[in-house]
């Protein structure tokens, strides 16, 4: 029964500061907020300490002193961390772009280059540009450790040479 009370009391208490918080604007509010986070805090460890829970705070507050020396040599890492995601996202953008760049035509290579990057000769057959093809991409496939670039350019001459 105590506990039901006691849980009516908290809820009534934030739905009042609840409504407080929404009422009012600018510095008031975010005095209002801060106070209420930290009076929610200090209730909570309260609560811990009567109840006997303390202990779990405790070793947390102590874990966390034991590695703030360690987290205080990390944080020189910082600006080299926040390089490393601005050229991650500069890579993304860079890749969308290519991504929506609109694809190449067949007319971008000549007959001649074609059959140089398939490696036949003049009197070429059909099968002998399917064959050509196959040991090409076979060669130089993106999921065997070849080039996107170079498995597009073999692509493309098949393409330009079966018309």
């Amino acid at each position: 029964m105590v506990r039901l009370i006691l849980l009516i009391a908290v809820a009534g208490i934030a739905l009042i500061l609840w409504h407080k918080i929404t009422s009012t604007r600018g510095e008031e509010r975010k005095k209002m907020v801060f106070w209420s986070i930290f009076g929610v805090i200090a209730m909570l460890l309260a609560f811990l300490a009567i109840t006997g829970h303390l202990n779990v705070i405790t070793a947390a507050i102590a874990g966390l002193v034991a590695l703030l020396p360690r987290a205080m040599q990390l944080l020189k890492y910082l600006p080299f961390i926040n390089r490393l995601y601005q050229q991650h996202g500069q890579q993304q953008a860079q890749q969308n772009q290519q991504d929506q760049a609109p694809p190449r035509g067949k007319q971008t290579m000549s007959t001649e280059q074609a059959m140089d990057v398939l490696g036949l000769k003049t009197g070429y057959s059909e099968e002998d540009v399917r064959q050509a093809h196959r040991r090409m991409m076979q060669k130089n496939h993106p999921d065997r450790g070849g080039s996107d670039y170079i498995a597009a350019q073999i692509n493309t001459a098949k393409d330009v040479l079966l018309g």
